[in-house]
């Protein structure tokens, strides 16, 4: 049986939320330097389309929700659109100096920079905690193994960069996407018993775990070509065979999900899983990669109740990740997993260093953005990397489905992409517009209005291609 965040209608609905907020922003940017500057605002419209809700403010403002939630508009008084008064004339947005007129439209996508700013800056403050990235055995052959990394090594540095959780570690190597040369990372070795140690230790009993450090942190060159320059199915760490270091635990059954694998076939709570298809289970680690390889299989496991081994026989169900994959899932939830103390870290941040770091996420979330954005203009990465609403969806689904935070940071990560995209100098877009006032400022005079709809038609040609190409690759993951 589908949870509630699995289900299309809860995918749909987060998904237009976001895309209505981030929309909603930009446009308010817009807006609000438009009424500053003196400019006469007749419509602030979130959507395209046939409007379903409208309402004539004060100001004069027609504030509009439209049909297609894909977009919106900002629509300002213009003497090339319509008649306007003489007494009307100095409220006209192409009467405007030039530097109001890049003041108004840099603002909507500056705003979504802010805005992501603003997120991120949130989710440092409230003190969500991270894992250190602490490496578990490399896969077999892979690019980390033969370069002789190895389990309980802690990944100190990425290309010279600290890297202080996983997800550190996962935006410095995109950095590399497309690359062919050496990854350099810095790892730092680790006792892996005290770590083992620490996390059997009672929660009551545990005092200021700290990481337990052994010899000099060591360099190792990982070569790379062509890196994931068309392979998407797979994410930066897995890619190198990087794992993440588990505590060895206990499968014991904390609850059973109704309707699920593992209720048909009548395992219950405080049942302890031992064999899976009659090969050992020796940890959670193990458990988990076998049910996830076998989607919409049958499959054998054996339990242990009440001291007394039994076995089972069910068919697992299956469950699509965004990228595509099909996972299995057996529908149970295990006695919780216990973290080190010393491998979580929790930010302690007042508001200034929550901003300070909100800014920076932005900073490095833009460079990654036109970095890859180059490297397909260049041909060094595949526009098959591309993604279209399908698979904005799917992320928006899955970040809400894992809380609050993790959907407020893919909100901010989508806010920074809107606004880097607008800001690109392609005629249709913000960034056009700036280009022309940027001409106008040089010269002196506009340019020509043939010169500008002609821009016009191919900035819609390609903004209309990319869109195809998204689209397209979005179908092609299903």
């Amino acid at each position: 049986m589908l949870s509630v965040t699995d289900s299309l209608p809860f995918t749909i609905l987060v998904t237009l939320f976001a895309i209505a907020v981030l929309v909603a922003v930009h446009e308010a940017g817009h807006f609000f330097v438009a009424r500053w500057c003196g400019v006469k605002v007749l419509r602030f419209s979130v959507g395209f389309g046939k409007p379903i809700w409208r309402r004539l403010g004060r100001d004069g403002t027609e504030y509009v929700i439209a049909a297609i939630p894909l977009g919106g508009y900002v629509r300002m008084l213009d003497t090339r659109n319509e008649t306007v008064s003489a007494a009307h004339l100095s409220s006209a947005f192409d009467q405007q100096n030039i530097y109001k007129r890049i003041a108004i439209v840099a603002a909507g996508p500056l705003i979504n920079l802010a805005f992501a700013a603003l997120l991120y800056s949130g989710v440092q403050y409230a003190g969500v905690p991270h894992l250190i990235p602490v490496m578990g055995a490399p896969e077999q052959s892979s690019i980390a193994a033969q370069a002789g990394l190895q389990s309980s090594q802690r990944i100190v540095a990425v290309d010279g960069v600290e890297t202080a959780s996983w997800n550190q570690v996962h935006l410095q190597l995109l950095h590399r996407l497309g690359d062919t040369g050496q990854i350099e990372i810095l790892a730092q070795p680790l006792l892996e018993q005290e770590l083992q140690r620490q996390a059997q230790t009672p929660k009551e009993q545990r005092n200021k775990q700290v990481l337990p450090t052994r010899g000099y942190a060591q360099t190792y060159q990982l070569p790379v070509q062509n890196w994931l320059a068309t392979d998407l199915q797979v994410s930066p760490v897995a890619q190198l065979g990087l794992t993440v270091w588990r505590p060895q635990v206990a499968v014991v059954l904390e609850r059973i999900i109704e309707g699920g694998a593992a209720e048909q076939a009548g395992l219950q709570a405080a049942d302890q899983i031992t064999h899976f298809n009659n090969e050992p289970v020796t940890d959670y680690a193990v458990f988990v990669s076998r049910v996830q390889a076998s989607p919409n299989q049958l499959v054998d496991i054996t339990f242990e109740r009440q001291g007394i081994a039994r076995e089972a026989t069910l068919r697992l169900h299956s469950k699509e990740l965004a990228d595509g994959r099909l996972i299995g899932l057996i529908g149970v939830g295990v006695v919780g997993l216990a973290w080190p103390d010393s491998l979580l870290e929790t930010p302690d941040l007042n508001i200034f260093q929550a901003l300070g770091l909100g800014v920076y996420q932005v900073w490095q979330m833009m460079s990654l953005t036109l970095q890859t954005l180059q490297s397909m203009l260049v041909g060094q990465v595949s526009v098959e990397h591309l993604s279209g609403p399908i698979s904005i969806a799917q992320v928006a689904s899955s970040s809400a489905s894992m809380g609050l935070m993790s959907f407020v940071s893919f909100m901010a990560y989508l806010s920074v992409s809107l606004g880097v995209l607008n800001l690109l100098p392609v005629p249709m877009l913000d960034g056009g517009h700036l280009l022309y006032y940027l001409i106008e400022m040089v010269t002196g005079k506009p340019v020509p209005d043939k010169v500008q709809r002609i821009g016009l038609r191919i900035g819609m040609m390609l903004v209309l291609m990319i869109m195809f190409i998204a689209l397209f690759n979005d179908v092609a993951r299903l």
